[in-house]
């Protein structure tokens, strides 16, 4: 995005605790470095960025995430031994002294912390060895994402200007209805229909909200909260003041699997990347479902559920939550409405692929995307797409990493040309 010359740059913020934990989790691996060049290209990408804090900020966290790591570690480790360490006792039958010590061990052979040692369930065989077979975030964020963006411009983390762009190279895509920002100052007249709001620049669904149409411009969320046309309006302009807003039409999901949901519109993750002929080709999927009280948004993140998306068939597997509380384990069906997950093949399945590549082809200047996507009865439709997806999405429900991966194989050879 060109800005203005007048235009002020947004401010980073000095200090960001994600990145402190993607800092404490890649330190072991980049410390053995120093001995021995990493054998992995995923390590290499890593350890490249790991001592080349450009910002203060880069510095604070690579400083913080050393001097924190006696105390935070062992923190980390006796919180999650609390919250999920007779659970996996119970179930599983692995004692809580054989977790603890393989928490600590998977940290030092892997950089893997305490919450993906249970979202991952390393306890399961062989923590460390299985631990280096997933892509951690630490590689992905602190180094491949990096690399692969490069000099990408096409506009995946704008939703305004992503759907402009979709409808300009005729990719099917939900549209936008209203765009609010600090300079809206009269409350629009708001379309007599359900409403999802979302902020133009967020991502995991956090600030999102869903409006259910329920008399003449009486409007009301899922929680019971109601509002009128102009006084929703109105609280949109001013929400908007401080960060940009987008209004879409709601979106109803295909019949098929409505009721995989408790309101939230379902979507399935695709992850696309650049082959060796330099097509887009579709490498992973996962179909996320809300449950509980969420009824706007589907995302793991936040409560969700998801689970394995066979690329074949669009059969779809056991789905679980992000894994980092164990209690919930493995669902067929759902938790909710009691409707079948494992084993549903998903509808329009080769239409869902086909959009995938399509839009990627419309975004060529990217190496790998997420692309969100809703089935709908008249077939898929693009939500979103992610320029930084998080692997994590794929790799918990599978319960298998992607470094051997098809996914894994094209990124290291992408990493390879760039890093020499």
């Amino acid at each position: 995005m060109v800005a203005l010359i007048t235009r002020r740059r947004p401010r980073r913020k000095l200090f960001r605790l994600e990145h402190l934990v993607y800092r404490t989790a890649g330190l072991p691996v980049a410390l053995r470095a120093i001995v021995a060049p990493p054998a992995n290209v995923f390590d290499r990408a890593l350890v490249h960025q790991f001592w080349r804090p450009h910002r203060v900020n880069q510095w604070l966290e690579l400083i913080g995430a050393m001097v924190l790591l006696p105390v935070s570690l062992p923190a980390a480790v006796a919180f999650y031994l609390v919250r999920n360490g007779r659970t996996i006792r119970r179930r599983e039958g692995v004692t809580i002294g054989r977790q603890c010590y393989e928490m600590f061990s998977a940290y030092v052979a892997a950089g893997v912390l305490p919450p993906w040692y249970y979202a991952f369930e390393l306890y399961r065989d062989r923590p460390p060895r299985r631990a280096k077979t997933f892509l951690h975030r630490f590689n992905t964020h602190g180094g491949v994402y990096d690399f692969i963006k490069g000099g990408s411009q096409s506009p995946l983390n704008d939703k305004r200007k992503f759907a402009e762009h979709c409808a300009a190279a005729g990719i099917p895509h939900v549209s936008q209805l209203l765009y609010l920002d600090k300079t809206s100052q009269t409350p629009p007249d708001l379309p007599q229909r359900d409403l999802f709001v979302k902020p133009v620049s967020g991502r995991g669904g956090k600030g999102a909200e869903r409006w259910d149409l329920v008399s003449e411009s009486l409007f009301r969320t899922p929680s019971g909260e109601q509002l009128s046309g102009a006084e929703l309006a109105a609280g949109l302009c001013r929400r908007a003041r401080k960060r940009a807003l987008l209004v879409q039409p709601r979106m109803i999901a295909h019949e098929q699997v409505r009721r995989l949901s408790t309101g939230a519109l379902s979507t399935v993750r695709v992850l696309t990347c650049v082959n060796e002929q330099g097509d887009p080709e579709v490498v992973e999927a996962t179909f996320r479902m809300s449950i509980g009280r969420n009824g706007t948004v589907d995302n793991i993140h936040a409560g969700g559920i998801a689970a394995e998306v066979c690329l074949d068939n669009g059969e779809v597997g056991k789905a679980s939550n992000l894994g980092f509380d164990a209690r919930l384990g493995w669902l067929s069906i759902h938790p909710d409405t009691g409707a079948t997950i494992e084993g549903l093949r998903l509808p329009c399945w080769a239409e869902v692929k086909a959009l995938a590549v399509r839009a990627h082809r419309a975004f060529d200047d990217r190496i790998l995307i997420g692309w969100d996507i809703a089935i709908l009865d008249d077939g898929p439709i693009l939500i979103e797409g992610n320029s930084s997806p998080d692997l994590d999405l794929h790799q918990r429900p599978a319960l298998r990493g992607l470094v051997a991966s098809r996914a894994g194989q094209l990124l290291a050879a992408h990493l390879k040309a760039r890093l020499g």
